[in-house]
């Protein structure tokens, strides 16, 4: 299932210049890391492991070890940790495994984050943004604290929109392709459907299907439910305090 647009409007004139600004801030990052490895679709040669340890979230650096001992295939190598290892709990939240991983994150958050960005407002919704970014940062360390491999990518804030949504905006329907093999068909989706469908299908499932690895398959599975259930926890917060906004009637959360 493959998101395309979601039908849920948002007042004349209204620009969503936060969400913008962070997937130009996401491609901005991405040209530095496609200048620094001189690879495109995936980043794996070792200037991209430089970059990733220093500036992603390794696990064993952020609670508190000084070296990591990693395994390149040729015996076990001590790496020394970066000096400031909390700073990744951000800065890994603006880099990207490669040209895929960048593309699906970005649309999911082209797709969900106006409308958030438009409910909490733009200095809340960025500040909100990063948090969902850092708190599924710090999830995903606590799924496996002595973890060597550096997480990277937006995944965990994203998931936290789409948490949000999930509770703001359950009746808003999402303009979806469906390909089942050869089988094509465009569907329009309420995002109580859509929503759920994805955490269960593309999260939960690879995550206990796994037995509750981490980062199975090169994907933080634990992140993106933690960001999730974080962002669900937000939304449901703004739900009931801006219980006016939400009266019967008003199909999108908008008031008239």
């Amino acid at each position: 299932m493959f998101p395309l647009r979601d039908e849920n409007p948002h007042p004349p004139g209204f620009k969503p210049k936060v969400t913008y600004a962070l997937i130009a801030a996401n491609v901005l990052v991405f040209l530095i890391e496609i200048a620094y490895t001189g690879q495109f679709i995936e980043f794996t040669n070792q200037n991209a492991f430089s970059l990733f340890y220093n500036w992603g979230a390794v696990p064993n650096c952020v609670t508190g070890a000084t070296v990591s001992n990693i395994d390149f295939g040729q015996g076990s190598t001590q790496i020394k940790c970066p000096t400031e290892p909390y700073i990744s709990l951000l800065s890994s939240t603006f880099l990207h495994g490669g040209a895929m991983h960048l593309g699906g994150n970005m649309l999911f958050l082209w797709i969900f984050g106006d409308n958030i960005e438009l409910k909490f407002g733009r200095l809340k919704y960025l500040g909100i943004y990063l948090m969902w970014g850092i708190s599924a940062g710090l999830i995903h360390i606590l799924g496996d604290p002595t973890s060597v491999i550096p997480a990277v990518g937006a995944s965990g804030a994203i998931s936290g929109i789409l948490g949000a949504y999930l509770v703001m905006f359950p009746r808003a329907k999402i303009q979806t392709v469906m390909i089942m093999g050869f089988f094509i068909r465009m569907l329009h989706i309420q995002a109580r459907w859509f929503l759920p469908f994805w955490l269960v299908f593309q999260n939960l499932l690879p995550f206990f299907i796994g037995g509750f690895g981490v980062a199975g398959g090169g994907v933080a599975y634990l992140a993106h439910i933690g960001g999730f259930v974080v962002g669900l926890a937000t939304g449901y917060l703004y739900k009931k305090t801006h219980s006016s906004e939400y009266t019967y009637g008003t199909r999108y959360g908008y008031k008239g």
